[in-house]
């Protein structure tokens, strides 16, 4: 005769599980497909705001230089004060 009782691999798959067996399969796999649809955003965030300070060099170099040029500067001054 058959039996239902599950068997002794099932049971220990199932403790170390935490008793969730295989229902634990859904919850992950839930927040992980959350976790890439926010990567997917963020990644096409960064690749826009890439383009448009791409757009914005080839239309206007020199500003772009002169923005490049006092960041550095700036960067400069704060790290000199600094050193003792």
């Amino acid at each position: 005769m058959l039996t239902a009782r599950p068997s002794a691999f099932d049971q220990k798959r199932d403790l170390h599980v935490g008793g969730l067996g295989l229902s634990a399969s859904g919850p992950p796999a839930a927040v992980t497909y959350h976790m890439h649809d926010a990567e997917d955003s963020w990644l096409d965030g960064a690749r826009s705001a890439v383009q448009d300070a791409d757009d914005y060099v080839h239309s206007s170099p020199w500003s772009a230089l002169a923005v490049v040029a006092l960041v550095g500067l700036a960067a400069g001054y704060l790290l000199a004060r600094r050193s003792p």
